[in-house]
C-alpha cells in the first residue's frame, strides 16, 4: 500500500508540474478529502484559463479522509480552480482559490452543499 501511494504521490506531482525548470511554486498545497465520498477524478486549473487541465489523479482515486500534496513549479498564477467527480461524475467545482495565500485546502460537503476551506 505504502509503495502504491509514493508511486501515486509522484504522478500527482508530475501532473501538476509544467516543463520548465523553476522552484517550486508558492502554490503548493495539501489538499484534504473531506467530501464524504471518493474523488476520482481531480482538476486542477487556473481561474483564467477556459478549459480544465488533465485529471492529476489518473487511475488513482482520493479517498474520504485522504490528503495528498499538490506541488507546482514554473507557475506565477495565485488563483486557481479545483473539480472533482466522484465515481458516477458527478462534479462539484471550487473557483478562484487563491493559492499563494494557502497551504491546505479541505473539500467539505454535506446535506447543505460544499465548500473549501482553506488555511
Amino acid at each position: 500500500i505504502m509503495k502504491n501511494l509514493i508511486v501515486w504521490c509522484v504522478f500527482v506531482v508530475a501532473s501538476i508540474l509544467v516543463a520548465q525548470p523553476a522552484d517550486a511554486g508558492t502554490q503548493d498545497f495539501l489538499l484534504v478529502n473531506d467530501t464524504g465520498v471518493e474523488i476520482f477524478y481531480l482538476y486542477v486549473s487556473e481561474t483564467n484559463n477556459q478549459s480544465w487541465e488533465e485529471d492529476v489523479l489518473g487511475e488513482n482515486v482520493l479517498p474520504h479522509g485522504s490528503r495528498v500534496v499538490i506541488e507546482f513549479a514554473g507557475r506565477s498564477a495565485c488563483l486557481w480552480d479545483l473539480m472533482v467527480a466522484d465515481e458516477e461524475e458527478t462534479t462539484v467545482t471550487w473557483t478562484g482559490l487563491d493559492l499563494c495565500r494557502t497551504s491546505t485546502v479541505i473539500l467539505r460537503c454535506n446535506e447543505e452543499g460544499c465548500w473549501a476551506d482553506t488555511e
